[in-house]
């Protein structure tokens, strides 16, 4: 297990040889390719690497995907991995093998998998992480632990911490790194100091933070999200890449509604150069929430949702460059 100061010191070294880098050479790696980082790992080599999350094209078969994301121009997928979802948990073993296979004959990498693992004894969560670090594939997203009861927090907080230990072991045993998802509502994690505590004592190599700004500024609009994310950015591993508004619905209540990256409330600049500032490398796995994945196939509806990815596409690349992050 690394202690505090050898991630500290990880991070120095990683911010000292990236400066010499620079130096040697002007040069960069631009678009989608992936910038090496010089900071140990927690399972493998540590980059920065953008995807797409594949739920928004949950319309469309697994095998049809590797040339959809060809045609758009993305070459890496943060793809499902539970129910339904792409590849089906009881099924694992099997499917994901031959999906990994098909988006390596397409040139499209899966760095990372999103799965609705809580529990290292339920969910499929053995086979699953078994098959993922056969495969290579890094990391995966977990599940989320929720406040059934509010009278309750502190014995939930301790309940999930708890299970995500025993989920941190089964990752490290494969050699996998589960990233837990910051997300708004009942979620344990939607505070952020509840998620700093369940990752506090855990080994960072096992497991680390998916960092979600757009549901951390719905949780902390003011500086809730830039409190959050200063706590827990030596734990960020993963990060989702999304935006939203505010907007009251039809009975007048106010709901966030998720909109096209760059118009709506979250401060991704100020986001990645603080990620900038903490040596982030991994997966940034673009969601784009509001496009609908129940359009018919080949209908007006998903031609439009083509378009709008391919615009959030653009729109994360210039983000990450612009923050110097690839």
């Amino acid at each position: 297990m690394m202690t505090q100061g050898q991630i500290n010191l990880s991070r120095r070294d990683f911010v000292k040889s990236a400066a010499l880098a620079a130096g040697l050479s002007a040069a960069g790696r631009v678009g989608s390719q992936a910038i090496e980082a010089a900071e140990p790992a927690a399972v493998g080599p540590r980059r920065v690497q953008p995807c797409l999350f594949s739920k928004p094209l949950g319309n469309r078969k697994v095998a049809e995907l590797p040339r959809i994301l060809k045609d758009l121009g993305i070459d890496a997928v943060d793809l499902t991995c539970r129910p339904g979802g792409h590849v089906l948990p009881e099924k694992v073993a099997d499917d994901l093998p031959a999906a990994i296979e098909r988006f390596k004959a397409a040139g499209v990498a899966v760095p990372m998998i999103t799965t609705a693992i809580t529990d290292a004894g339920k969910e499929h969560a053995e086979r699953i992480v078994q098959t993922v670090g056969r495969l290579g594939i890094r990391y995966l997203k977990l599940g989320y632990y929720l406040y059934a009861d509010m009278g309750r927090i502190p014995a939930t907080v301790a309940d999930a911490k708890a299970r995500l230990r025993d989920v941190a072991a089964l990752c490290r045993q494969h050699q996998v790194h589960a990233g837990y998802h910051i997300h708004s509502g009942r979620c344990v994690g939607a505070a952020m100091w509840d998620a700093w505590q369940l990752l506090e004592g855990l080994a960072a190599e096992d497991v680390g933070c998916y960092f979600d700004a757009r549901h951390a500024t719905a949780e902390g609009g003011l500086a809730g999200w830039e409190i959050g994310l200063n706590l827990l950015a030596p734990r960020i591993t993963l990060l989702a890449v999304k935006d939203f508004v505010w907007r009251k619905d039809a009975k007048g209540k106010w709901a966030a509604e998720d909109v096209p990256l760059g118009e709506g409330m979250v401060r991704h600049g100020q986001v990645l150069a603080r990620l900038k500032d903490a040596a982030f490398a991994g997966p940034v796995s673009l969601h784009t929430e509001y496009c609908s994945p129940k359009v018919e196939p080949g209908s007006a509806a998903e031609e439009a949702n083509f378009d709008h990815i391919r615009r959030d596409w653009r729109t994360m690349l210039d983000l990450l460059r612009n923050a110097g992050l690839a």
